[in-house]
């Protein structure tokens, strides 16, 4: 066993899962790694196994002091009631037993990752962890359930948790949304949009992991949920002149103007009432210039967290 103890990720090889275990690992943790499929990474043992199945997390906790809960079914999105059932299953069923297996196993710490669709979808005025959650997808609804049972053991047990919400995470190796932006501006496929200052938090995946690793040992982080970022608000035409200016491309001379593309979004929800597909509606229109914007000043006050990286200095390591 190493000096400072023997540690849990679940989602070890993901995204966020394996710089966090690199930062335990530094610390000078034991790292024990859950995941779907086999890797190499940075952890002292992996165990390859779908937590969902039945007894998957028995023994999983025994001689574990800190877990750190990241595995999750994360798109936003969901399609159909298998996919709503999906979610429940992952991020709240899984919650619940691996909790059912810590508590028993002498587990002091319990951190999980969360996201601030559990708030909602946002809006310009930056949000707080004291807003009362309003979750309007399958996503934030689980993940609202999620945080809830780990709090509770908190609450009963005595046991340290804490909660981590994060906006849109950028950084190496990154995927989803961003990701696609990215690479449609490399290929130089996406139009030139308005600026219509919108705000949109953001934060880079190894602030993430440093948030994740200080509130699983921060004495005042017990039972609290906590917001992290960047300290920066985007706008969508600033993120993605940022973007233009990593890759090399001279800046835009003209923009798309904002009526066409509202203009655009009405139509496209006609349409959809009268069963005929259309890509741009108004929800597309919001992912792509409404606001999102959340406070991390919580986390920043107290327990002194400080943010790295903003996008600008990020996005060189993620162009690839």
């Amino acid at each position: 066993m190493s000096a400072k103890g023997r540690v849990l990720v679940t989602g070890a090889g993901g995204f966020l899962g394996r710089p966090l275990c690199s930062i335990l690992k530094h610390e000078g943790y034991e790292v024990h790694a859950v995941d779907l499929c086999h890797s190499d990474g940075p952890w002292d043992e992996l165990k390859v196994t779908d937590l969902t199945q039945p007894g998957a997390c028995d023994g999983l906790c025994d001689g574990i002091e800190a877990v750190f809960h990241l595995a999750a079914k994360t798109h936003a999105v969901s399609r159909s009631r298998t996919e709503e059932q999906e979610y429940r299953v992952l991020n709240v069923d899984l919650t619940r037993d691996l909790i059912a297996a810590a508590i028993p196993a002498g587990v002091s710490r319990l951190v999980m990752m969360s996201s601030v669709k559990v708030m909602g979808e946002g809006g310009f005025e930056p949000q707080s962890e004291a807003a009362e959650p309003h979750p309007e997808s399958a996503y934030g609804r689980t993940k609202m359930e999620a945080e809830r049972l780990v709090h509770a053991a908190g609450a009963e047990h005595g046991v340290h948790t804490c909660v981590l919400r994060a906006p849109l995470i950028y950084g190496p190796h990154m995927k989803g949304n961003l990701r696609s932006l990215v690479d449609a501006i490399a290929r130089r496929r996406f139009p030139p949009l308005p600026d219509t200052r919108n705000r949109r938090s953001l934060v880079d995946v190894r602030d993430v992991a440093r948030a994740l690793a200080m509130v699983a040992f921060h004495r005042q982080a017990a039972g609290q949920t906590y917001l992290v970022t960047d300290g920066h608000w985007y706008s969508t035409n600033e993120m993605c002149s940022m973007i233009r200016a990593a890759l090399g491309q001279d800046p835009l001379r003209w923009h798309v103007p904002d009526g066409v593309l509202k203009g655009t979004a009405f139509l496209g929800e006609g349409l959809r009432k009268l069963g005929l597909p259309f890509p741009f509606d108004r929800t597309v229109y919001h992912k792509m210039l409404g606001s999102a914007c959340y406070s991390s000043r919580a986390i920043e006050e107290e327990l002194g967290f400080r943010p790295e990286y903003t996008l600008d200095k990020s996005l060189p390591g993620m162009i690839i």
